[in-house]
């Protein structure tokens, strides 16, 4: 699939999301061996396919994931619900290469974090691998590290 044109900054007014369907889940899984081989194959060794596609098995829910579009083509993934009354959970979100280090990241967190004040969540949580570069991106929007579960870190928000 050809990446989207767009070019420069990208916010949020240049995105779309649309619900995801069963017809994006070979979209879903290249996205997340392009984006996160690196780090899984870093934390655990070498990438396994097998155990790889039964974790995407496990977690691809339809109902919890949104297709990130650019110039009307996918171009990464939000998953995120209310974990509970005063907590929102950001599952995943994951990006292209094309059009990391671009804003759309900070975009797509600053929206999870909206939607999270409007449900009326008090702090939003996430868990990000230790050798992810994604984690200077959280913290720069303010998330902190409350508890090490190695190989990940649980991060939160306060809202309020």
């Amino acid at each position: 699939m050809e990446p989207p044109a767009a070019t420069g900054r990208i916010a949020m007014r240049d995105l779309q999301l649309r619900a995801a369907t069963a017809d994006d889940d070979a979209f879903l899984y290249d996205l997340h061996r392009r984006v996160l081989g690196d780090v899984i194959e870093a934390t655990w060794g070498p990438w396994d396919d097998a155990v790889q596609q039964q974790f995407h098995r496990d977690w691809f829910d339809p109902e919890q994931v949104e297709i990130v579009l650019i110039d009307g083509r996918p171009a990464g993934m939000i998953q995120a619900h209310s974990a509970d009354a005063d907590t929102f959970y950001i599952s995943r979100v994951e990006v292209i290469p094309e059009v990391q280090n671009r804003g759309v990241g900070t975009a797509l967190m600053q929206h999870l974090v909206e939607h999270a004040l409007q449900a009326g969540a008090s702090a939003v949580e996430l868990h990000v691998l230790e050798l992810n570069r994604a984690r200077g991106l959280y913290e720069r929007l303010g998330f902190r590290v409350v508890a090490k579960e190695p190989p990940k870190l649980r991060m939160r928000l306060a809202l309020h």
